[in-house]
């Protein structure tokens, strides 16, 4: 561990500054022997000057620096990297998958993977696309991968966009992006017909192949669907039509590489360069753009497989949305740094299937996805009545372990075959989960392992690993990464700060808010509160980000974004949105403030509270409609009371969502009970006025 000091006082002697001292563990009786040992070893002005500034001696942030375990391969792009395990591994399969549920299992192999990289970049190439915004929008498929894995080894920058945002939201994406491109899922094919109107930057639209939405691929043959022509804006010179199809363009890059054009091998790349731009959750006129470049993925492509260590020929499932940096990063380029078998999941209605059919042996997963698994588990125990026999075994297997036999995969041998009987190892972010569900797989043979990180961190930056398992923890700072609590006390909750290779250039168009988050010695502030534990260097991730709500799920919603969409009702004089609690779930909630004379104007002066109930709740409903439905309003109450300030008129967040816990404390009831009511009314315990 490495603590750092901040001393004040005399610039002369080089104080007032910054000084990092290695110890193992920071106790106040070290701090007092370094003070002895500065001053035995200096001369006595420096002892003086010093001794004038003792009393300004504090810790400021105590700093972990990641371990590396495993060596890994040297590449300073995803090309070199994609172009290494093709290499190693060409007969190998990267991907096997299913375009629909019902067509046979479909496979290509790494050479074959590399060979189609090249075809399709040769064709974006000749297509004037170098360095030009491309997205990607749809579901998980093989296609998708391709057209992403094209893009950035070597085309230009990709923008990788949620599929379950409104249309509006990702139209407004595509024009704030600058997008030039878009490789779309078919089911999009309308909504991509008026970004072609609306977005100026728009120049070039390609239909990736049909998924399992079961939406159909785009007739262009047609004259009357409007979608032939001559192109009338520029990049797309050598092709005639503006709509173009994933599966038309390789042949014509194959014939491309034949004749030595436009190569991928002819561009080089910038490792420090933008290569994705990524958007945060929230609407999109608010929402933070993150800027990564090819070396802050890479390194932390290699800072995770310093620390896992995973095998040639895993068996992978893709499950998590290919466009969060978490799946893109852990369940894609990571498993193609590995040579793993890359399975595209079916659905999220198959994923027990498929871990049975292709036999799993790990999965990228939020704690959602793992609670329902042992939520399962735990159901068929105590349906077949074999809870009692299993909870007597687990200490036995336990204590085995302690002397290296280790028994689990043979007398849990049913359990596991519900997964598969493969499964080995899970990797799980975006939310914390139950650390007696990590203890409950370990101990049955599934080694879950808990990360922390953000998109601004690549994403991955901490983790339980190989050889740091402490369930309830995230573990230590991956290999080659800084990770600091800003706390003055080894052990208290602070800031969770991370520095190296992994964090981000900055946040697009908004050196601002860049400049809030990353200080000058390149320190990322994250916003989360975590502690140290000074016994064995785990971080414990203790709170969230100022008013941002994490789902179960993992989706994170930011209260501010609903919270404008309710102020623009005249009704509404003020609001707060915030995450309740709800038997273990998180329910996205909200309380309106009303005006009363606004009230009366639209509603008349002895309006009810039947009126004013349906009044909001289709306010609501239409706040809804225009948001992800994860992001949703579930319950709400309203009141008349002005709400707690500052003294620049920001509601006191902490404050307010206390006052009404401890209401609904005092009457026995839950939100729930009450929602749409007038919270300045008491409430019996079945949330009728009393």
């Amino acid at each position: 561990m490495i603590l750092a000091f901040q001393f004040g006082g005399n610039a002369r002697y080089g104080l007032g500054k910054t000084r990092q001292i290695p110890v193992q563990l920071y106790t106040r009786q070290s701090a007092k022997m370094f003070n002895l040992n500065y001053n035995e070893n200096h001369n006595r002005r420096r002892k003086q000057a010093f001794a004038l500034v003792l009393a300004e001696l504090r810790i400021v942030m105590q700093i972990l620096r990641g371990q590396s375990y495993y060596q890994t391969r040297s590449f300073e792009t995803l090309r070199e990297m994609i172009e290494q395990s093709a290499s190693l591994y060409p007969d190998r399969p990267a991907f096997r998958y299913r375009n629909q549920i019902e067509d046979p299992l479909a496979v290509r192999t790494y050479a074959e993977f590399w060979q189609e990289i090249n075809q399709l970049g040769a064709a974006l190439l000749a297509l004037g696309l170098a360095g030009r915004r491309i997205a990607v929008i749809g579901e998980n498929s093989y296609a998708w991968c391709l057209a992403h894995a094209a893009i950035v080894c070597g085309v230009g920058v990709v923008v990788p966009l949620d599929r379950l945002l409104p249309e509006n939201e990702i139209i407004a994406s595509l024009s704030r992006g600058e997008v030039d491109t878009v490789f779309y899922d078919p089911a999009f094919q309308a909504c991509m017909e008026k970004a072609q109107v609306q977005v100026a930057s728009l120049s070039g639209l390609i239909a990736l192949r049909p998924g399992r939405s079961g939406s159909k691929q785009p007739d262009f043959s047609q004259p009357q669907s409007g979608l032939l022509g001559q192109v009338s804006k520029p990049g797309l010179a050598e092709k005639t039509r503006h709509w173009l199809q994933l599966d038309e363009l390789l042949p014509w890059g194959a014939t491309l590489e034949k004749e030595g054009k436009a190569t991928l091998s002819q561009t080089s790349i910038d490792p420090d360069a933008l290569m994705a731009l990524l958007f945060t959750s929230g609407t999109t006129s608010v929402a933070k753009a993150v800027m990564l470049s090819q070396r802050n993925v890479c390194s932390d492509i290699q800072a995770v497989s310093s620390v896992v260590k995973l095998w040639p020929g895993i068996r992978m499932l893709s499950v998590l949305p290919l466009h969060h940096t978490f799946e893109n990063t852990c369940g894609l380029y990571i498993g193609l740094y590995y040579g793993a078998e890359i399975h595209e999941c079916d659905g999220l209605r198959h994923i027990q299937k498929n871990l049975q059919d292709y036999h799993i042996d790990m999965i990228v997963g939020v704690p959602v996805l793992f609670e329902n698994f042992y939520n399962k588990v735990q159901a068929t125990l105590q349906k077949t009545g074999k809870d009692k026999l299993i909870r007597r075994l687990l200490p036995i297997t336990q204590g085995l372990r302690k002397i290296g036999i280790d028994l689990r995969r043979v007398l849990y041998k049913q359990i596991l075959a519900a997964f598969g009987g493969s499964l080995q190892l899970g990797i799980c972010g975006a939310a914390p989960i139950d650390p007696e569900i990590i203890r409950f797989f370990d101990a049955i043979g599934i080694h879950i392992l808990q990360g922390y990180g953000l998109t601004e961190t690549s994403p991955v930056a901490a983790g339980c690993n190989s050889k740091v398992f402490v369930p309830g923890t995230v573990g230590h700072p991956m290999g080659g990464t800084e990770l600091a609590v800003d706390s003055e006390t080894p052990g208290e909750p602070g800031e969770i700060l991370v520095r190296g290779p992994i964090v981000m250039l900055g946040y697009y168009q908004d050196p601002a808010a860049t400049a809030e988050v990353i200080d000058s010695e390149g320190w990322f502030h994250t916003g989360d509160i975590g502690r140290i534990d000074p016994a064995n260097g785990c971080l414990s991730i203790t709170g969230r980000q100022k008013s941002m709500i994490v789902l179960k799920s993992g989706k994170k919603v930011f209260p501010e974004e609903i919270e404008y969409l309710l102020g623009q009702d005249k009704l509404i004089k003020e609001s707060l949105v915030w995450g309740e609690d709800d038997e273990g779930d998180v329910v996205v909630s909200a309380k309106v403030v009303l005006d009363r004379d606004a009230l009366k104007e639209k509603l008349g002066q002895d309006v009810s509270e039947h009126q004013i109930r349906a009044h909001l709740d289709q306010l609501i409903r239409e706040i809804n409609s225009r948001l992800p439905s994860f992001k949703g309003i579930r319950q709400y109450v309203f009141s008349f009371q002005d709400m707690v300030k500052t003294t620049t008129l920001k509601i006191k967040r902490p404050i307010e969502i206390a006052g009404i816990r401890d209401w609904l404390t005092r009457h026995k009831l839950r939100l729930r009970d009450i929602t749409g009511r007038n919270l300045d009314e008491d409430h019996d315990e079945n949330g009728k006025h009393e």
